[in-house]
């Protein structure tokens, strides 16, 4: 069974400060502004690098993380639309190897965090021009 990895500590870019609260938003030593949460999710059993470079090959990659029908499909379906059209081929290629390196692997907290602070400003900027 593969070890979880460690979640590395987050520090201020401008004073150095360790970071302590996962989802704070500014340093609480110099209080300059934080960049957003970790965007991929620390607890895989699978790297997400690496389901991207194996993708080279249709399917593969989704074979590499464990969903292994969904990697056959892919091996199939990729090289009959290469055949159909070149273009059409191409772009599917391409979100084969996007799903495979990212499906399952964006953080749930990092999109909620960060849609949650766009709808703040938004309904701020909205009572501010009224």
């Amino acid at each position: 069974m593969p070890e979880p990895r460690t979640v590395r500590p987050r520090f201020c870019s401008q004073c150095g400060a360790a970071v302590v609260v996962a989802d704070a938003s500014f340093c609480k030593e110099c209080g300059a502004p934080l960049p957003d949460t970790v965007w991929l999710s620390p607890n895989l059993a699978w790297r997400p690098r690496s389901a991207l470079l194996l993708s080279v090959i249709p399917g593969l990659g989704h074979w590499y993380k464990g969903a292994r029908m969904r990697g056959v499909a892919w091996f199939f379906t990729v090289p009959f639309f290469y055949s159909f059209a070149f273009p059409l081929g191409l772009l599917m290629h391409m979100i084969c190897a996007g799903n495979a390196a990212f499906g399952g692997a964006l953080s749930e907290d990092a999109l909620t965090a960060r849609d949650g602070r766009r709808a703040n400003r938004l309904t701020a900027g909205a009572r501010a021009s009224r």
